[in-house]
């Protein structure tokens, strides 16, 4: 998407840039960071609570028709509190995962670059068993980083080969079955019926009790 590619105020925004020395150079304060978890009751053994860091920053809204977000964290020496986790790719540092630290419905990325957080594997008996997905970054966190949290909408075709998968509520099970499914086989102009079927037999989610 271009929208931000000549906004000042989003300057790293689908840009190569170098991760690693940004993380470095805004990081600070972990313990500030995993206070902020605590209190909102995360586990100290969820796999992303030793990763937290706060940066000082911004966010900026924006129409993101890629991605699962719809904000933007640009890091700055100054601005408003956020807790941040780093996202690999490969093993690589590609992006950062912020989240408001008065607001966790505000949430966002540095570039663009990162699929998703999380693991396919981490909690999961065998390759049979099912796998989570979330919506949010405070849910996943909560859930103890059990499944994953997907950051960019094209990386949803590739749960098609999840054995099930595990929705939040009935909304995210449709949002998935639309990202999953039904949107690649429109556009294939594939059988949308058998679409829509491999979708209620895959996608499951939980009743609120």
């Amino acid at each position: 998407m271009n929208y931000y590619h000549r906004d000042p105020t989003v300057p790293f925004w689908r840009s190569n840039v170098d991760v690693d020395s940004l993380f470095t150079a805004h990081a600070h304060r972990p313990e500030q960071a995993q206070a902020w978890l605590r209190f909102r009751d995360v586990s100290e053994s969820c796999t992303a609570f030793g990763q937290a860091v706060m940066m000082r920053g911004h966010f900026e809204l924006g129409l993101l028709d890629d991605h699962t977000y719809c904000w933007t964290f640009t890091p700055t020496h100054s601005g408003a509190l956020a807790v941040v986790f780093p996202v690999y790719e490969k093993f690589r540092l590609v992006d950062l995962l912020a989240i408001s630290r008065h607001d966790h419905s505000v949430w966002g990325c540095l570039t663009g670059a990162g699929q998703f957080v999380g693991s396919t594997a981490v909690h999961r008996k065998n390759l049979n068993s099912p796998l989570r997905v979330y919506k949010t970054p405070i849910n996943w966190l909560l859930a103890n980083c059990e499944g994953i949290l997907p950051l960019a909408k094209g990386f949803f075709p590739l749960l098609q080969h999840a054995p099930t998968i595990i929705a939040e509520g009935y909304e995210h099970a449709c949002e998935i079955s639309e990202l999953v499914f039904m949107a690649p086989a429109e556009r294939l102009f594939l059988d949308c019926d058998a679409a829509e079927q491999a979708a209620l037999n895959k996608i499951s989610f939980e009743v609120a009790a």
